[in-house]
């Protein structure tokens, strides 16, 4: 009798799920929301486009989903800093070194939230706004006005994170900068000198 053909079994469909939502995220980055296809996700993964649609009911869905799970354990650690039982500067020191290393460890969602920007869909970016960063940056806007009674919680909030994003965004260009060095610096680096200016900020009173 022939030898029985070896059949991999299928994977769970936790860890099709899991897979699906990396590879959006990945795609999503790499070719922006609209370069991007239902069946070009599900190729990837090893499915159909029918067996995606077992999982998710369109692409929107998809996409939410993706964006939302890839943000689910960066923002859960920075909101264990923003509400920990310490001082608010110390509160503000870890959420920054959080922060920088969060970014520096999730490229691909980094990317796709640049594109995203360029792209400027209202509607996506209603749901970036309202779902996945507001649920941070408004408790952080808290600790900035509780450090600084008056200040523009708002616009300092979007600063901050810009000084903790840009050189990660930056790098491939710095090392053709003169008098830079050894141009990668380390997310405790960047962190650290952002505690520091935005610190002396902070100290200087009311606004």
């Amino acid at each position: 009798m022939p030898k029985a053909a070896h059949r991999v079994p299928p994977a769970p469909p936790e860890d099709t799920k899991g897979r699906l939502l990396a590879t959006a995220i990945d795609l999503f980055s790499e070719k922006g929301y609209n370069g991007v296809s239902v069946r070009d996700i599900a190729a990837a993964v090893g499915l159909s486009a029918p067996a995606l649609y077992n999982h998710f009911p369109n692409k929107k869905a998809l996409y939410q989903a993706a964006v939302a799970a890839a943000f689910e354990g960066p923002a859960q650690r920075l909101l264990a800093d923003l509400q920990a039982d310490t001082p608010a500067p110390e509160r503000l020191r870890r959420f920054l070194h959080t922060a920088a290393r969060e970014i520096r460890q999730i490229p691909a969602f980094c990317r796709l939230m640049d594109r995203e920007l360029l792209d400027g869909d209202d509607e996506r970016l209603g749901f970036l706004g309202e779902a996945v960063f507001s649920p941070i940056q408004q408790p952080f806007m808290a600790l900035l006005g509780e450090l600084r009674p008056g200040c523009d919680a708002f616009l300092l909030s979007e600063m901050i994170f810009g000084m903790l994003k840009q050189h990660d965004d930056m790098l491939a260009l710095c090392g053709h900068l003169a008098g830079t060095g050894d141009t990668d610096r380390s997310p405790e680096q960047i962190a650290e000198l952002a505690f520091t200016l935005v610190q002396g900020y902070l100290q200087g009173g009311a606004a």
